[in-house]
C-alpha cells in the first residue's frame, strides 16, 4: 500500500445541549400540563366548600324526611348558615339582628329567598318551630349557593377584621 495513511473519523463527543426539538416540545407540554393539573386543583377546591354545605344539606332534609323534627331542621339550617357567613364574612357570622338579616340579605337572589330566610330567624327559637321544610331547604341551598359563589368569583379570602355594614 503505497499513499497515504488514512486516520480514522473521529467525531466530537455528544453533548446534551443544545436539545434536539423533540425535547423541548416535551417540556412545553409538562409544562402545560403541570398548569393545567394546577388550575383544576385550584378550581376543585374553591369549589370544595360549596360541594360540603350541599351535602349538609341533603342530610338536613333526609333527618327531617326520616323524623319530621322541624326543630332538628331549623336548628341545623341556621347553624349552616352561620358556618357558611363565617367562611364569606368572618365579622358577619357573629351579628345579630338587624346586621345579621341584611348579610343574609346581600345573597339572597330575590324576594321569596329572603322571606324564607326572614322566617327562619324568627322560628329557630320557638318551641314548636312551623315552617314549610321544601320551602326553606330550597331557599338555604339557593343562598348557600349564593353566597359561596359570590366569594369565589370575588376572589376574596377570609380576612379576620372584615367589617359588615348594618
Amino acid at each position: 500500500m503505497n499513499g497515504p495513511v488514512l486516520r480514522d473519523i473521529h467525531l466530537p463527543p455528544a453533548h446534551w445541549w443544545p436539545l434536539a426539538p423533540g425535547w423541548w416540545l416535551l417540556a412545553v407540554l409538562l409544562v402545560l400540563a403541570a398548569l393545567g393539573v394546577a388550575w383544576w386543583l385550584r378550581r376543585a377546591a374553591r369549589a370544595h366548600p360549596l360541594r360540603v354545605a350541599m351535602r349538609e344539606i341533603d342530610a338536613l332534609e333526609a333527618a327531617h324526611a326520616h323524623d319530621g323534627n322541624a326543630g332538628r331542621l331549623v336548628d341545623g339550617a341556621s347553624r349552616l348558615m352561620r358556618r357558611v357567613a363565617l367562611r364569606v364574612a368572618p365579622a358577619a357570622a357573629a351579628q345579630t339582628g338587624a346586621g345579621w338579616r341584611t348579610f343574609v340579605h346581600t345573597h339572597a337572589a330575590d324576594a321569596s329567598i329572603r322571606q324564607v330566610l326572614d322566617e327562619l330567624a324568627s322560628e329557630r327559637f320557638r318551641a314548636q318551630p312551623a315552617l314549610d321544610a321544601p320551602a326553606l331547604l330550597s331557599a338555604l341551598r339557593a343562598w348557600c349557593r349564593d353566597a359561596l359563589r359570590t366569594r369565589v368569583a370575588r376572589g376574596t379570602r377570609r380576612v379576620p377584621h372584615a367589617k359588615v355594614s348594618a
